[in-house]
This record gives C-alpha cells, structure tokens and sequence, in this order.
C-alpha cells in the first residue's frame, strides 16, 4: 500500500500491518531499526517535508510513517 493512498483511518491501519510486516520481513532495507531511529526520523521529515501541511491527513501520517523507515 502506497502511503498516498491512505485517507481513512481503515486504511492507516492496513499501512500500519504492511509497514510492520515490512520490517520483520526486510529488516536489512530499514535504514532505522530502533523506535529511537525511527521517530527521530520521523521528527527530520516532518521538519524538513514542504509536502507536509498545517491541516494533517492520514495520507500525510502515513508518509510520515513511511519516512521513519529510512529518512535520515
């Protein structure tokens, strides 16, 4: 599931599964492994994301999600 896809609160947490089962399954392509990596990450994206508004979405929480994974 592509995170732009995500607009119901359904639909965060069928991202939230294949996000985590991302991980169990290809840890190795998680550049931040650890939840201390990973929100930190996370913090960096939203930070420096122009795509990212004032008004949240579940589409802009899932693509920060997303970013948690590798953004650095």
């Amino acid at each position: 599931m592509n995170s732009k896809d995500v607009s119901t609160k359904e639909d965060l947490i069928t991202f939230l599964n294949t996000l985590r089962h991302d991980l169990i399954e290809n840890t190795a392509s998680w550049e931040n492994q650890t939840l201390e990596s990973f929100l930190e990450a996370m913090e960096a994206w939203l930070s420096d994301s122009n795509s990212a508004s004032s008004t949240p979405t579940w589409s802009i929480f899932a693509t920060s999600l997303l970013a948690g994974k590798a953004y650095e």
